[in-house]
């Protein structure tokens, strides 16, 4: 009965995290779509505003977080050759990424995924008129959402539910919660499944979460410079 309360609870907690997640990320989309007659001074807040947020409510979850990864894992740091595996697994992910979309290509004839033709639709509202918000969306797509979704999908994903010596089914699991989120169609399933993993495994290479982060920020990173790039064209 208590592992059933323990697994209850955790799982409120998770879909919490997931949805707060949602909100950190959707918030620039809405400043984008929405902000477009707002003076330079309500601009300026509202981003000062939503940064200050984020900082705290990520410095509230990661100290939640270190209650529950062992003491010697704290003092893991990121040597030359964990910035090495962070790029070998940056290029798995881009070669997941590339089969993905032939195979979505193949079942449902569209060569993007939806999420990113909803990225790149809002990256053509971005304008050096409303720089601090375009801005904003290119720092949230690089490092905010790569961040926080690592810490929540597969940090707290795995520490509410399973075992240091558990990997398996923690990786599906993890995966799959990633992928939901991320998709419209199930020929999307695979592209964002196989990403899920390949963070994972990063992740789980030596159990730290960093190292997770590291490689979705090198993930995403192309996606924001090029949508940086187009705006100033």
């Amino acid at each position: 009965m208590n592992n059933f309360k323990s697994t209850a609870l955790g799982l409120v907690k998770w879909i919490g995290l997931i949805a707060l997640s949602l909100l950190i990320n959707a918030a620039p989309m809405l400043f984008l779509r929405l902000g477009k007659n707002l003076p330079i001074y309500a601009e300026i807040l509202l981003v000062a505003l939503y940064l200050i947020l984020v900082f705290l409510i990520f410095r509230s979850l990661w100290r939640r977080y270190q209650k529950h990864v062992p003491e010697e894992k704290k003092k893991f740091k990121q040597s030359g050759k964990d910035i090495g595996f962070a790029f070998l697994f940056f290029f798995l992910a881009r070669v997941a990424a590339i089969v993905g979309v032939y195979l979505n290509l193949i079942l449902s004839g569209n060569s993007q995924t939806s999420n990113d033709s909803a990225i790149q639709g809002l990256g053509g509202m971005m304008s050096s008129q409303h720089i601090f918000f375009a801005l904003l969306f290119v720092a949230t797509i690089a490092f905010i959402a790569p961040i926080m979704e690592e810490l929540i999908f597969r940090g707290f994903g795995t520490a509410f539910f399973f075992k240091n010596n558990q990997k398996v089914l923690p990786a599906i699991v993890t995966s799959v919660v990633f992928t939901l989120p991320h998709i419209t169609q199930l020929t999307e399933f695979p592209i964002y499944f196989a990403l899920g993993l390949v963070l994972y495994l990063s992740y789980a290479r030596r159990g730290n979460i960093k190292d997770s982060m590291l490689v979705h920020i090198l993930n995403n990173l192309p996606m924001a410079i090029i949508l940086l790039l187009a705006m100033f064209k």
